[in-house]
C-alpha cells in the first residue's frame, strides 16, 4: 500500500491527537495522585485526632461524673437552705469549691491541645471564671463582694452542672454506639 499525501497528513494529525490526549492524561495524573494521597492524609489526620479527642474523653469521664456530682450536691445543698443558716460558700468547705481548681487544672491541659469540643470549652471557661471569683473572694474578702460572689458561683454551677451532663452523654452515647458496631 503506498502512502499517499492523505494519508500522510491524517498520520500526522492522528499522532498530534494522540500526543494531545497523552498530554491531558499526563495533566490529569499530575494533578490527580497529589490530590488523592493529600485527601487520604487529611483522612488520616482526622481520624487520628478522633481517636485523640475519644481517648482523651474516655479519661476524662471519671472527672466529669465526680464534677457532676459535687456540683449537684453543692446546687442541692444551697436550695435546702434556710436564709439564717450560714452559706456553704462562706465557709468554703464544699467540695465542690474545694474541686473548682482541680477541674480547672485538668481541662486546662484540654484547653491547650489541638482537640476541640465546644462544649468542653464552655465547661474550662466556667470553671476558670469560678476558680477566678474564689480567688477574688479569698484575696479580698468582702461581705459585700461576698454576696455577688456567691451569686455568681452558683450561676457558674448551675451551668458547669449544664455543661457536665451534656458531655457526659455525649461521651456515653458515642461510646456505646462506637463499641456495638
Amino acid at each position: 500500500m503506498a502512502l499517499t499525501q492523505a494519508n500522510l497528513i491524517f498520520n500526522q494529525e492522528l499522532a498530534a491527537w494522540v500526543q494531545a490526549l497523552g498530554s491531558v492524561i499526563a495533566i490529569f495524573v499530575a494533578v490527580a495522585v497529589p490530590l488523592h494521597f493529600d485527601r487520604k492524609q487529611r483522612l488520616y489526620e482526622q481520624q487520628t485526632l478522633e481517636n485523640q479527642k475519644q481517648k482523651f474523653f474516655i479519661t476524662l469521664l471519671p472527672t466529669l461524673y465526680q464534677l457532676r456530682n459535687s456540683t449537684f450536691a453543692f446546687l442541692q445543698q444551697f436550695q435546702h437552705q434556710q436564709k439564717s443558716e450560714i452559706d456553704a460558700i462562706k465557709t468554703l468547705e464544699s467540695e465542690y469549691l474545694n474541686l473548682i481548681p482541680v477541674f480547672a487544672k485538668e481541662l486546662h491541659i484540654f484547653v491547650h491541645s489541638n482537640i476541640y469540643d465546644e462544649q468542653l470549652n464552655q465547661l474550662a471557661f466556667e470553671l476558670f471564671h469560678s476558680e477566678e471569683i474564689l480567688s477574688q473572694h479569698l484575696r479580698l474578702p468582702s461581705e459585700q463582694k461576698w454576696i455577688e460572689h456567691q451569686h455568681n458561683l452558683i450561676q457558674h454551677a448551675q451551668k458547669i452542672d449544664q455543661f457536665t451532663s451534656k458531655i457526659i452523654e455525649k461521651i456515653e452515647t458515642n461510646y456505646s454506639s462506637t463499641t456495638t458496631q
